[in-house]
């Protein structure tokens, strides 16, 4: 049945499915172009402390030209046709240099978006790893809860020849029956879960024109990516957290509030400008020709305390985005912090587990060793077998566990797609 499944789905490995998703995910898409807004943004504000070169010209023509007397008589004077061409250099300078705090606040503002937009990728790719392990979980629990459904069918079958020969008691058949029941129950929820995550999965993608499936089993990513030996490593050695792109994100959005701070104190004082101009004029009654004028100039304008009290807003945000910085950098230290001790408890957990199953599989070879010989009642031997498929359910699920728990550091640091690359990277010198 599994066979003909998969070949409704395209099958992906797990790297496949992160660079799809990085590929064509909308949001990301939406937020790359976010990015080059913002980005061009930044690149404008270097107006704001660069000179501006003006070009102005003008046309004039008199309909009627002025008449002068001279002697007896009355002489037309000037042109009809006038023009002027002004070529200008402006340079304005701020007493506090505010126009280059302008310049860099939109610099910053362009580097707390860019590293808002890789935590936001982490966060995708996070989301596709999340789905990628908990649908092959849901492959694993499907198979085995088909297993136990045909062993419940086979069972109620001989139960009802036993009862219908008079050999059991109608209370192991109704136990067996309802038995069956919680195995379609079990697999039902199974299914339905598994659907709502392939939905979500292909959502995530962001790719159409395939049903993404995943090809790797749970003991095959743990092959890969060996989270045993990741969770050694990091116990050892001191994981960076203050370079993550949500912190880096919101230390520029700190940078980016202090320069408009600083910018906005600066239309308290004096501006300042210097300019140099050339006039070309034409058809008037004396012509100009490359007439320098140097021009210097002082404003100060006053708005009865709004660029004061403007000030102190900014001030006061710039303090509150830093506050935010120390609990977003407080809650990651927290974070990974129960992401390590929960790794214990996930490694003690799957320890057991296997402990279990292997007890269980034990006790289930020998209760049909003597069940066989009728010493054992089918009722009986049906919970041997109960207890030996909890136990392979319980061994997939602490083993999906400790997947996800390395992902999740992984994802705390926000290097997701540095550690696929890098994965990548290796496998290809490895197999060279």
């Amino acid at each position: 049945m599994m066979v003909v499944f998969a070949f409704l789905f395209f099958a992906l490995t797990l790297d496949e499915a992160v660079k799809i998703a990085v590929e064509n995910n909308l949001s990301i898409s939406s937020q790359k172009y976010s990015l080059k807004d913002v980005e061009y943004t930044a690149r404008a504000a270097w107006s704001y402390v660069l000179p501006r070169l003006v070009i102005d010209s003008s046309y004039r023509r008199n309909l009627e030209l002025p008449e002068a007397q001279i002697g007896m008589q009355k002489v037309k004077v000037g042109k009809p046709d006038q023009t002027q061409i002004t070529l200008s250099l402006v340079q304005s300078l701020p007493i506090d240099g505010s126009a280059w705090y302008l310049k860099e606040s939109q610099k910053y503002s362009y580097d707390s978006q860019y590293y808002s937009f890789l935590a936001f990728k982490n966060e995708i790719i996070f989301r596709v790893v999340n789905f990628y392990i908990t649908i092959s979980k849901l492959l694993l629990s499907q198979n085995i809860a088909k297993e136990n459904l045909d062993r419940m069918k086979k069972n109620y079958e001989v139960a009802q020849n036993l009862f219908s020969a008079g050999l059991i008691p109608e209370v192991d058949l109704t136990r067996i029956e309802t038995s069956l029941y919680e195995a379609q129950l079990q697999l039902k929820n199974i299914e339905i879960q598994l659907h709502q995550n392939l939905q979500n999965f292909l959502l995530v993608i962001g790719k159409d024109d395939i049903d993404p499936i995943p090809s790797q089993s749970i003991d095959e990513l743990i092959s890969i990516f060996d989270p045993f030996g990741f969770f050694d490593s990091i116990t050892r050695e001191k994981i960076d957290m203050e370079n993550s792109p949500d912190i880096s994100s919101v230390k520029f959005r700190v940078l980016q509030l202090d320069r408009l701070s600083k910018a906005q104190r600066g239309q308290l004082f004096p501006q300042i400008s210097f300019g140099f101009s050339l006039i070309n004029s034409f058809g008037s009654f004396i012509e100009q020709r490359n007439i320098p004028v140097l021009s210097v100039g002082a404003n100060l304008t006053f708005d009865f305390g709004g660029t004061y009290h403007n000030y102190l807003a900014l001030k006061q945000r710039k303090i509150s985005v830093e506050f935010q910085l120390e609990d977003l950098k407080r809650q990651k230290i927290k974070s990974l912090e129960m992401v390590i001790r929960e790794y214990e408890l996930v490694k003690s957990r799957l320890e057991l587990a296997q402990s279990r199953f292997a007890s269980a599989e034990k006790s289930l070879k020998s209760a049909e060793e003597l069940f066989r010989y009728g010493k054992l009642t089918s009722v009986d031997l049906m919970d041997y077998e109960l207890q030996y498929e909890n136990a392979k359910f319980d061994i997939i699920s602490a083993k999906a566990d400790l997947l996800l728990l390395m992902w999740r550091t992984i994802y705390l640091t926000g290097q997701l797609e540095q550690f696929f690359i890098s994965k990548n990277q290796v496998g290809k010198k490895s197999n060279s």
